[in-house]
Formats: C-alpha cells, sequence, structure tokens
C-alpha cells in the first residue's frame, strides 16, 4: 500500500486548481484529496517490433491525502508533495514481460519509482494546456520535466496528461530477446487520467 504521505504528485493537481485563481495570499495552504477508482496511470512503450503498456494498480492507493501549497501570484509551489510507485504494481500483461519492465527498472536495487510535484503554472498556453513541474526519481537518478497537462470538471477534477522519457536519461538498459533481434525504444510515455475530489 502506497502512505499517505507519499502521494503521487500529479493527483494533487486538480485538488487546488479548482479555487486558485482569485487566491493571492502566500501563506501556506492546505487540502486533502481522494482519488477515484476509474483513475489510471500507465507507461507506455515500443520495441522495434510491437508495443508495450504497463497498468499501474490504482487499488494501491485508496487513503486520504493530506497536501500543502504556496499559491503565488502566477504560480503554485508545492511542498514535499510526491508518490512513491512500487515498481512491482505495475502490470504489463504477463509474466515475462513483467519480468522484463521489473529488470529494466532496476527493481531489485530501486524498487520504487518517485514523482514529486515541484509547481504548476497559472498561465494557459496558447494550446489551452497548463503546465505542472515534475521530478521522477528512477533506479536512484532525478530528471525534472515540464508537463502540458488538461484540466476538466466532471463530477470533482479530472487531471490528464501524457509525460514522455528517455530512460537513457536514467541510465537504464532495456533487456533484449531472440539473439539482440527485439530491442526496445529509450522512448517511452508515462500516460495518466485522474479523477480527484476533496474529502
Amino acid at each position: 500500500m502506497v502512505k499517505t504521505g507519499l502521494f503521487i504528485s500529479l493527483f494533487f493537481l486538480g485538488s487546488v486548481l479548482s479555487a486558485f485563481f482569485d487566491v493571492e495570499a502566500l501563506e501556506t495552504k492546505e487540502s486533502t484529496v481522494v482519488l477515484s477508482s476509474d483513475s489510471f496511470l500507465r507507461i507506455k512503450g515500443k520495441t522495434n517490433v510491437s508495443t508495450f503498456e504497463c497498468q499501474f494498480d490504482m487499488t494501491t492507493i485508496s487513503e486520504a491525502i493530506r497536501i500543502s501549497y504556496i499559491d503565488y501570484d502566477k504560480r503554485i509551489e508545492f511542498k514535499d508533495t510526491k508518490l512513491t510507485l512500487p515498481n512491482l504494481e505495475f502490470n504489463c500483461g504477463g509474466k515475462a514481460i513483467n519480468k522484463d519492465f521489473n529488470k529494466l527498472l532496476n527493481t531489485e536495487e530501486h524498487p520504487e519509482i518517485i514523482l514529486k510535484l515541484k509547481e504548476i503554472s497559472k498561465a494557459k498556453k496558447e494550446s489551452g494546456f497548463i503546465t505542472a513541474t515534475i521530478e521522477i526519481t528512477i533506479s536512484n537518478i532525478m530528471r525534472a520535466y515540464t508537463v502540458p497537462i488538461t484540466i476538466a470538471n466532471s463530477e470533482g477534477l479530472q487531471v490528464s496528461g501524457v509525460m514522455p522519457l528517455d530512460i537513457n536519461d536514467f541510465k537504464l538498459t532495456a533487456p533484449t530477446k531472440m539473439l539482440g533481434m527485439v530491442k526496445v525504444s529509450p522512448e517511452i510515455e508515462i500516460q495518466f487520467s485522474l479523477k480527484i475530489k476533496e474529502s
């Protein structure tokens, strides 16, 4: 089970976006959110012959989560807002590919992916997206990304986006199959669609 204090940074975006545009105070604020069971988070990739998809088991995240943040004029800065995702909670569709996935992520030595939300921008881009700055740690290597996200109101807030990654940035070596003829592309994506309610 994911501990209450370690929740996915992405899950926290919607809980504050509902009200922040009119707020100017700079004090630290707190909120508590819950995640709907029909949310999803998955990692998608491809090889030179096919594609693969590894779905995170969202049922492992069930408790209400407290977050803290500071609301500035043009951005929201989050304090220690993170989630630890156990690698073993991803299902890629079969034992063999699950084994390869965990070998890729060095699960024996580094069993978790950590996502940490740093801030979100209030400025809407021409595309209609706003952006979130997220730190991700894989195999004990941290990288920061600016990710476009969309927010929709549907029985709470739905936060969606795609975070492209290059596994070479984390010094990962993908396993090969059939005498090296099947190779994994270094480009992968973390896709998410998260339905959030304040508790």
